[in-house]
């Protein structure tokens, strides 16, 4: 059987370390090497043989998204499993579309990390149950969005919202009169059945609006 080398990438020692004993564990482990952020893997890729990286989403200097975007376009033969507690729709719909291998969270148990590494370097795809069923739910409200026409008037203004500025400011910023911008945010509401400006802002970010701006 022949044994992998890995890569963990997390910003948090005592993460790592623990990640670390829970691998060694493995028969199929060989190597496993340690990086805090996401331009140390690239450099650990580059020189060691490395079959999987398991990597944190939110790390200094290269975020984990980021890392996974390099290491696909670069090591496309790599497994890349990401593990985070960050399972929000939207993060967990960029990172499968950026065609990750694996997504657990970090509050897993020992057994799935273990089960998900091995059905990664068996070539197949491993999401837990918690990710499969965000991303089911990312995938519905993105589409009950594609049926929402805002102007683009009404989503510069929904996206000042999202930043938390009063009409007022926005009014400011677009020069356009107070009344404009409240005549704006009751469409807004109207169009997304959103009963709150926070709903309709909350909308707008799982439904990933903002990722076109």
């Amino acid at each position: 059987m022949k044994k992998i080398n890995i890569i963990i990438a997390d910003d948090h020692l005592m993460f790592l370390e623990g990640l670390n004993t829970i691998l060694t564990e493995m028969d199929e482990v060989e190597n496993v090497h340690i990086a805090t952020e996401g331009k140390q893997v690239l450099r650990l890729v580059e020189q060691f043989d490395i079959d999987l990286v398991i990597s944190d989403i939110n790390m200094p200097k290269m975020d984990g998204i980021s890392l996974l975007t390099e290491l696909k376009k670069k090591y496309p033969e790599t497994g890349i499993i990401m593990l985070s507690m960050l399972d929000n729709h939207r993060t967990i719909y960029k990172v499968i579309q950026k065609k990750a291998n694996g997504f657990v969270p970090k509050f897993t148990n020992k057994e799935e990390l273990q089960k998900a590494v091995r059905t990664v370097i068996e070539g197949e795809q491993y999401f837990s149950e918690t990710i499969k069923k965000r991303y089911m739910e990312s995938v519905f409200e993105r589409d009950k969005f594609k049926n929402v026409e805002l102007s683009k008037r009404e989503k510069e203004v929904l996206y000042h919202l999202s930043e938390e500025l009063t009409s007022k400011e926005i009014s400011e910023k677009l020069f356009i009169s107070v009344n404009t911008v409240e005549t704006h945010r009751k469409n807004i509401l109207l169009k997304t059945g959103a009963k709150t400006t926070t709903g309709a802002v909350k909308y707008a970010i799982e439904s990933g609006l903002f990722d076109e701006n």
